[in-house]
């Protein structure tokens, strides 16, 4: 089994990189905000033993999606599996295999308005598609080195998502990420957002200072992208033709990580290891960074707007702005959350989802409702 789809899971799942950390400072984690309103655990799907419809191996996506369901995609298994949101498993979608409608080695599940599913196949490099009916739709690609994944969909074609990207230069190699709005019909950008690329060193892969983007898209189509930065709290928004609208800007100073926070992560990321089978030896050069991120996720929340992660606190919190002007409008975080530390949370059009790829000791995918009127 090839280990690539696994490490670029971890990549994105934990918080470990290899940003240049610079010198400590002396300074302690914010005080936990004023919060506006609360997100509830109202369910959660995935056992240690037993039916093995609910054992995950590594999930790396799970999203609420239309009729009160949700998906989730299952990199070690090779499966994307349905469930209603009381944990009830209800059915498959595609299976592995090289025919049309199969997948290889699906490693990002990503959703269309009307309530598709796309897979992301990192074996293939294809983009194959299912409609709300879960029926095969067509695929897209091969794209090189792979497919966008985390992709976010302005409609059932065009979408926004992120690849690794290569240069060369004779003998020297430069990588890094790319974020580019594509349409299903053609494999070249329509429009490239960010592009970061670095010298790449195919010995020690994970030196690279290649920064991790993050972004989201608004159902009107604004562009929303930010990148995991220890330095700086800042958010752009831009149009369909890529010219920026707005930006969004909090003061921020880097927080050191306790020691603590750093051993926890440590210590998920070598459980995600040792359940996918990958040598120890491979990971050598990731290790956490020893400052917070300011931001680690962005996402369109149910009423339309934006979400942004907060990623200097030990526990889930968001700040949430209007998605069309940047103006700030509250703050979110998960209620009760001393035992939830590492989930990654997600948010759409249909709801609140959650994983948490190593939960007292196996992985778990959450439900999560939002207390109040907002």
């Amino acid at each position: 089994m090839s280990y690539l789809v696994i490490i670029l899971a971890i990549l994105i799942l934990s918080s470990c990189n290899t940003q240049s950390s610079g010198d400590t400072e002396d300074i302690s984690v914010e005080t936990f905000p004023t919060v506006d309103y609360w997100l509830t655990i109202t369910d959660s799907i995935g056992v240690e033993y037993g039916d093995s419809n609910l054992v995950f191996g590594i999930p790396s996506s799970a999203f609420q999606i239309s009729g009160n369901r949700v998906a989730i995609m299952d990199i070690l298994k090779a499966k994307i599996s349905v469930f209603d949101t009381s944990g009830n498993f209800l059915n498959t979608i595609g299976r592995q295999g090289s025919a049309p409608g199969e997948f290889l080695q699906p490693s990002w599940l990503s959703l269309t308005p009307s309530g598709g599913i796309v897979i992301s196949d990192i074996m293939t490099r294809m983009l194959i598609s299912f409609d709300s009916n879960f029926v095969y739709r067509g695929s897209m690609g091969p794209f090189f080195p792979s497919p966008p994944d985390r992709n976010v969909f302005l409609n059932d074609s065009v979408f926004v998502g992120c690849k690794p990207d290569y240069e060369m230069d004779g003998q020297d190699i430069s990588a890094g990420f790319v974020v580019s709005m594509w349409n299903l019909c053609a494999l070249e950008p329509i429009l490239v957002y960010y592009r970061d690329l670095v010298h790449f060193d195919p010995v020690n892969p994970f030196s690279s200072e290649a920064i991790l983007p993050i972004f989201t898209m608004s159902l009107d189509g604004t562009v929303y992208t930010s990148v995991k930065s220890i330095d700086e709290y800042s958010i752009q928004g831009w149009d369909l033709d890529g010219s920026l609208l707005f930006s969004i800007t909090e003061p921020y100073t880097r927080i050191p990580k306790t020691i603590e926070a750093i051993e926890q992560e440590l210590e998920v990321t070598n459980n995600i290891i040792r359940r996918a089978g990958i040598p120890a030896t491979m990971m050598d050069s990731m290790e956490p960074d020893p400052f917070y991120f300011a931001i680690t996720y962005l996402g369109i929340g149910p009423s339309g707007n934006l979400w942004v992660a907060l990623g200097y606190f030990e526990h889930p919190v968001f700040r949430v702005y209007n998605a069309y002007n940047g103006e700030y409008l509250f703050t979110v975080a998960l209620e009760h959350p001393e035992s939830k530390r590492n989930l990654s949370i997600t948010v759409n059009q249909w709801g609140f989802t959650a994983v948490d790829p190593m939960s007292d000791s196996w992985p778990r995918v959450y439900i999560l409702n939002l207390k109040g009127d907002y």
